[in-house]
Order: structure tokens, then sequence, then C-alpha cells
């Protein structure tokens, strides 16, 4: 009895904040770059305003969170930072298992992510307050769409760093691939993987509209795309679909990590 007693497992819940806790102090230095890189905008922002003696106007809309969906991508090589799967044999010797671990690590990032999107949300309406700037008026439900998105990005970043050893190669690989399709578009765009690539990204169920709430086909115009149009049913039916492949993917990768 006494045995048992010293060698209890500890629970979940106790595991998720230890985790919580560590993973918060291992992204204070990240988060202490952003915070002066936000400073530094807000500094710029103020003395521009100051210098010309006109209100800047920094308009407010769900659009904005498209950055912290794109940092949501990246923040999972910060909390794995050290720790590529080769590295990992130290989970082995964890009271849980191997894959419950990694689930537990990467999740514990999210909580984060999305507090800091809170804070990036708060810090852009008070530039708008600021520089007179303009609250779009949207539906209430698309400013959930920007945390949608960073949930999404953040599961597909822990999927690809879990899986990896160098998941910044693969995103930058993605991009310059992306880059090297969209050059190669003919005029009259009948380029099948440029489409595709679109069609991930900009279509009625790609990305974009997770992260926006805007839902529609990208309509060419000039050097532009035209906007697309809010719609709820549309946007959770591409949530679901990505919300589904997202996590798919990350307990894939959470289960099945390379051996290290």
């Amino acid at each position: 009895m006494h045995d048992a007693v010293l060698h209890r497992l500890p629970r979940r819940s106790d595991v998720l904040r230890e985790q919580f806790l560590s993973v918060g102090i291992s992204l204070r230095r990240e988060g202490a770059v952003v915070a002066v890189l936000a400073g530094l905008v807000t500094f710029a922002i103020a003395t521009l305003q100051a210098t010309t003696g006109h209100a800047l106007g920094v308009d407010l809309a769900p659009e904005a969170g498209i950055p912290m969906a794109m940092l949501a991508l990246l923040v999972p090589m910060a909390v794995w930072k050290g720790e590529d799967p080769t590295r990992r044999g130290y989970h082995r010797a964890m009271p849980v298992g191997h894959g419950e671990h990694a689930v537990i690590r990467a999740l514990a990032g999210l909580p984060w992510m999305l507090g800091a999107t809170v804070a990036y949300f708060a810090w852009m309406l008070a530039l708008s307050s600021a520089t007179a700037g303009a609250v779009e008026p949207t539906p209430l439900w698309q400013w959930w769409a920007p945390f949608a998105g960073v949930t999404v990005l953040y599961l597909l970043g822990s999927a690809l760093t879990l899986r990896v050893a160098h998941p910044w190669r693969w995103m930058g690989g993605g991009l310059v691939g992306y880059v090297f399709v969209q050059a190669l578009r003919p005029v009259d765009g009948s380029l099948g993987v440029a489409q595709m690539a679109d069609g991930l990204l900009y279509g009625p169920y790609g990305i974009g509209a997770v992260v926006t709430g805007n839902v529609g086909w990208p309509v060419h115009e000039g050097f532009g795309y035209m906007a697309f149009a809010p719609s709820f049913a549309g946007w959770l039916l591409a949530t679901w679909l990505w919300v589904a492949v997202a996590i798919s993917l990350f307990l894939w990768s959470a289960y099945r990590q390379p051996e290290s």
C-alpha cells in the first residue's frame, strides 16, 4: 500500500497545469520580442501623428487577425525549441505516455496563443481609438473567425513540428513553391496546381475563409482580388472542415512521432 502511494501517477489536470506553466516560461523571450515590436510600432505611429498633426485613422476589422494566425503557425516551433524529434527520448521516462505527453505539451501552448490574440486585438482597438480610426461594422460572429484561424494554424504548426526536425525549412519550402507556381501561372489562369493552391488559401473552404469569415472565390481584377462576402454558414462549414483536418494531423503526429 505504501509503495503504491509513492508511485501514484499524476492526474492529467496536474500534468496539463505543469506543462502550461512550463510552456509559458519557455515563451517569455518570444513574448518580450513581440511586445517590444508592438511598442516600437506604437511609438512610430504616435510620433508620425504628432509630427503631421493629422489623425492616421488605424481601422480595425476581423481581417486584422491575419498576422496572429500566421504567427500561430510558427509558435509551436518556440514551444518545442531545442526538442526536435531526436531529442524527445525523455518523454518515455515521463509518468504519462509518449504521445499523450506530446499532446498535452502542445495544447498547453494554445491558451497562451489565444491570450496573445486577445491582447493583440486590445492593442489594435487602442490604436484605432487613439488615431480616430473606425471599427468596421461586421457581424458579431465574424470576430470569432481570427480565433478559429489561430487555433487551426496552431494545430497544423504543431503537427509539422512534432513530425520533422526543421519545420521552418518545410514552411519556407512551401512558401517558395507557392511563389514559383504562381509565377508560372499562364495568363488565362489554367494551371491546375496554382488553382488548387488558391483554393486552399482563398477558396470558399480555404484557410482564408476560416481566419476572416469572408467566403467566396477570388475574382482577379487588376493587381488585387475582390473582397469576399461574410457568410456564417460558409465560415462554419470551412471551419469545421479545417478543424477536423488539423486535429487529425495533430493527433497522428503526436502518436506517430519518429523514434528518438
